[in-house]
């Protein structure tokens, strides 16, 4: 580096002269390096969480560690992180701005960033609109539509996990790839996690489509998973409503557009799974409802999401939910959808989750943790095959299957009052059961070879191999949190070994040595609130297993979901319904 270069960086990022001086940021994570262009003006918003600028998966990152400003000066601002932001050397004081200049390095947690030149002109500054920006833009594109002064398109984009996180594979994330492709006056905005909507102006139709391919391109070269639909107006409607819902639909559910792009989960077909394939062919053939049980963490989601592939909707989309992640107002709101001005809060109209799975397939994960009144609403949208938004008069037509999944004992719940019997029979077209790893231990060695190839890849290293007692140890432990949980201790080992071998010092042996509580057998159902005084707690042994977790993580809810394999909403459900003591009631 010459202090030329360092005086021209802290002049700002235009360099004296008719030629700009292009800066790039070079950021070597523990997920892999990528670089990303320093807009002459604007701000770059770093760390962890979703809607950051450049999200970063570090763990020692603070959701939003640290801030770019680029300007007249270019510097770095530490947003008052945990671990602190470094440069030469010394410790950022929070919120307080620091000179950046070329070849100056910036460490934050285990990530190192570098400001260097770049060869191409850097790209103007990026901003994620949100959704009530968007729907407002929106309604004055169409009424500039319907004037005839313009055409133009909107499209959806909603990235898939692929066992690297939801943001690209090689870590460039969204913003990145948004700030090359989006032209002046065009706008995205967050409609959710990990989905975004489109505005593009004053293009043709042809021209919507070529973008569309264009974008889907440059997902593709980067590795990440994802879901591309785009409508034209006045081709694909005129109106909001009738471009979002058009765009909700994936290119490849129209003639001969390209498919979608999807990285396979981090959950492989093997074992159980594949030798099911056959059965699983035949009913994705058809078009009654699926409803897949099993114990958590044994790959219902995965066997869903099969079924939905090898079906005639392929092309079209394949929304998922988990019932029992939301709260009852929120689990309507993401069901259904809403007009705007429905409730408090309202600010624009939004497509159900129902709605965007037209013509495709819905997954309901953990349909039994539904409310009772939301059951009531759903049983009508099947048997009518239309939906009503919140707050709205007229109901909308849909075409979707339904693909439910539990851990529970659905007919007991039903003998008991807790699910409804007449949504019962309408989600059982046909059952599919996936025993529990316990009971297919010769699947071990495949799975963890599977799993150690996958996390390896994604680590950029070369595939460490189990030893004999690492694969014993693997063989003799229960798996009360099935596939799942062991997925998550292969990664753990590969993550903290560093040769050719995962011994079981690589493993927790402490906790899979130990005799755990013996498995449920079959589904759980869910019991009774409270009990009488004196009477033996419920929840057998599924309750022992949950308290036995909740110690090992010390009550933490999260480490102990985790642990078992289920969602935080999961857990404290469970901790509810049998009576367990929350951290602050204990002595």
């Amino acid at each position: 580096m010459v202090d030329e270069d360092r005086d021209a960086a802290r002049a700002g990022p235009l360099a004296a002269g008719k030629r700009p001086m292009a800066l790039s940021l070079l950021v070597m994570s523990p997920a892999g390096t990528t670089t990303v262009p320093v807009p002459a003006s604007g701000r770059l918003l770093l760390g962890r969480a979703d809607d950051c600028d450049v999200q970063i998966d570090d763990p020692k990152l603070s959701r939003h560690h640290a801030e770019l400003r680029s300007g007249d000066l270019l510097e770095i601002v530490d947003l008052g992180s945990m671990n602190g932001s470094f440069l030469r050397d010394q410790r950022l004081a929070p919120h307080a701005p620091a000179v950046l200049g070329v070849g100056d390095a910036v460490s934050i947690g285990s990530t190192v960033l570098v400001l260097q030149r770049s060869l191409h002109v850097a790209e103007r500054p990026f901003r994620l609109w949100t959704h009530g920006e968007f729907a407002a833009r929106l309604d004055e594109e169409c009424a500039r539509a319907d004037r005839g002064e313009t055409t133009f398109g909107v499209a959806r984009l909603r990235l898939v996990h692929n066992g690297a996180g939801a943001e690209t594979q090689r870590g460039a994330s969204p913003s990145t790839i948004f700030a090359a492709w989006l032209r002046e006056a065009e706008m995205v905005a967050k409609y959710g996690p990990n989905d975004y909507e489109i505005l593009l102006v004053d293009t043709s139709a042809a021209d919507v489509d070529a973008r569309s391919v264009d974008l889907a391109a440059r997902l593709t070269a980067v590795g990440t998973g994802f879901e591309l639909g785009a409508a034209a107006c006045p081709r694909d409607g005129k109106t909001p409503d009738a471009l979002l819902a058009q765009a909700a639909r994936p290119l490849g559910a129209r003639g001969a557009r390209p498919p979608v792009r999807t990285v396979s989960q981090a959950m492989p077909v093997v074992g159980t799974l594949e030798r099911m394939d056959r059965v699983v062919r035949r009913v994705a053939a058809g078009v009654i409802n699926v409803l897949i049980l099993g114990e958590t963490g044994v790959g219902k989601e995965l066997l869903a999401r099969r079924i939905h592939e090898l079906s005639p909707r392929a092309g079209r989309p394949l929304v998922s939910l988990n019932c029992a992640a939301l709260a009852e107002s929120l689990l309507e709101s993401e069901l259904f959808g809403h007009e705007k001005g429905a409730f408090t809060g309202a600010s624009a109209p939004k497509i159900g989750l129902i709605e965007s799975a037209d013509g495709g397939s819905l997954f309901l994960d953990e349909v039994g943790e539904m409310p009772a009144p939301t059951q009531a609403k759903l049983l009508r949208v099947i048997e009518q095959r239309e939906v009503t938004r919140v707050g709205a008069i007229r109901p909308r037509l849909i075409d979707v299957r339904f693909i439910s999944a539990t851990n529970r004992d659905l007919e007991r719940e039903v003998a008991e009052g807790r699910f409804r019997q007449d949504l019962f029979f309408r989600l059982n077209g046909i059952s599919l059961s996936v025993p529990p790893l316990r009971e297919r231990a010769e699947e071990i060695d495949l799975l963890a070879r599977t799993f150690i190839e996958q996390a390896s890849r994604v680590m950029g290293r070369e595939p460490p191999r189990l030893t004999p007692e690492a694969l014993a140890l693997l063989q003799r432990y229960r798996w009360p949190g099935n596939v799942r949980e062991l997925r998550n201790v292969i990664e753990r080992a590969v993550l903290l070994g560093s040769g050719p071998l995962i011994t079981s010092e690589h493993l927790p042996a402490e906790k899979m040595e130990s005799s755990p509580p013996p498995a449920p057998e079959g589904l759980a159902p869910a019991p009774p609130p409270g009990g009488a005084a004196g009477a033996p707690a419920p929840g057998g042994a599924e309750r022992e297993r949950i308290l036995d977790a909740l110690e090992r993580c010390v009550w933490n809810q999260s480490q102990a979901a985790k642990l078992l394999g289920i969602s935080r909403g999961t857990l404290i459900k469970r901790i509810e319904e049998y009576g367990l003591p929350r951290p602050r009631k204990r002595d």
